[in-house]
């Protein structure tokens, strides 16, 4: 096997055990969701106020994977990347790269 194909069954097998953890913690938490009485606005304050720490948790963890991807995909800094994707927003990045390739144009 090359080592791209490598790269790529081992990163799926790690996908799939990972959304065979998370299938696996969300069919044993007991957590009783009304889906008929309450709205999805109702869903999201109750997300937000009640779990905080894992959203913001989660957020971190897109804005690295997308600075990995940004790092690796364009050749750019990681730590300036990820800083920008953090307190930004990852779309920041989108403009950092857009005006990187015209000026490289």
């Amino acid at each position: 096997m090359k080592k791209n194909n490598i790269d790529i069954s081992i990163s799926s097998s790690i996908i799939l055990i990972t959304l065979a953890m998370i299938l696996l913690s969300l069919s044993n938490s007991e957590i009783d969701f009304d889906a008929l009485n309450r709205s999805y606005k109702e869903y999201a304050f109750f997300i937000i106020n009640d779990y905080l720490d894992i959203v913001l948790c989660f957020y971190i963890f897109m804005c690295l994977q997308i600075a990995g991807y940004v790092e690796l995909k364009y050749k750019q800094d990681y730590l300036l990347i990820s800083i920008i994707s953090i307190f930004f927003t990852p779309f920041s990045i989108f403009f950092i790269i857009k005006g990187k390739t015209k000026k490289n144009d």
